[in-house]
């Protein structure tokens, strides 16, 4: 992705030419790249947040609190999952207007994304309760 937008920048503002649908490629791999990022940051436990109540509490209510989060995650996805797959139904078709693909291969980041981060968020659960921590070691 990096050497795509080098390659276009320098097109662009040095030899004052373009590929056509280059942008939109370089947008589809962005898009994929932080869907991606967000579901395994869940299996790593590097999302942000604040935790510093959490901190103060006991080992076994951090992890009575990870477990609330993830299954909250869990409800979360399956329910974007849902709506996507209706926006996939109605949006899905269209064509992109520089490389003439279809939406779908961008729309379908989404439900990837979802189903990814479930599956991200059973094995952290599967780990929180096999003694493995998924708390932060500050």
């Amino acid at each position: 992705m990096f050497s795509i937008t080098f390659v276009l920048v320098f097109l662009r503002y040095v030899l004052n030419q373009s590929i056509t649908g280059a942008n939109e490629i370089v947008t589809i791999l962005f898009i994929y790249t932080t869907a991606l990022g967000s579901a395994i940051s869940i299996d790593k436990n590097e999302h942000i947040s604040i935790d510093i109540f959490v901190n103060y509490l006991s080992l076994r209510n951090q992890k009575i609190i990870k477990a609330v989060q993830l299954v909250l995650l869990i409800f979360l996805h399956i329910t974007i999952f849902m709506y996507s797959l209706e926006w996939i139904k109605t949006a899905g078709g269209y064509l992109m207007p520089a490389t003439g693909l279809p939406r779908i291969i961008t729309i379908a980041s989404i439900p990837i994304c979802c189903l990814l981060s479930v599956l991200y968020c059973f094995n952290a659960t599967r780990r929180l309760f096999t003694n493995f921590s998924v708390i932060d070691k500050n």
